[in-house]
């Protein structure tokens, strides 16, 4: 089965990038771009993982992640942002980050990390 990766940045041009690179590594994406339309879609509780810009217009991305927490969802989750400050770190808990610009085998190996090597036989989170 193919792991469906969600990711949620309101920049377009790192939604084409980013879902292109997971595409040729063998995962199906859907792209999102706010956390109020990921929110609105059904599919989204289908996902393996999604990957979270932390800097959202509307909802950014923590926000995003405790409005998953309040409605019991607990899919894995990867944060990316090109903005790194001083508290950040509290925010994050256990969660991933990677720094924008990230190197495409970081994104990859941070989702395998997450859920497993593509096409497992073994069921998906």
């Amino acid at each position: 089965m193919m792991a469906r990766i969600g990711l949620v940045d309101d920049d377009l041009s790192v939604r084409r990038a980013v879902g292109r690179l997971l595409r040729v590594n063998g995962y199906s994406c859907v792209t999102y771009e706010s956390a109020e339309v990921a929110l609105t879609d059904p599919a989204l509780l289908q996902m393996s993982c999604i990957i979270i810009d932390i800097q959202l217009g509307g909802m950014n991305g923590f926000e995003f992640r405790d409005r998953l927490d309040a409605l019991g969802v607990h899919i894995p989750r990867l944060f990316i942002t090109a903005h790194v400050g001083p508290d950040l770190p509290g925010h994050l808990g256990d969660s991933v980050l990677l720094i924008k610009p990230f190197e495409e085998e970081q994104l990859i190996a941070s989702i395998k990390r997450s859920i497993g090597p593509v096409n497992s036989d073994s069921p998906q989170p």
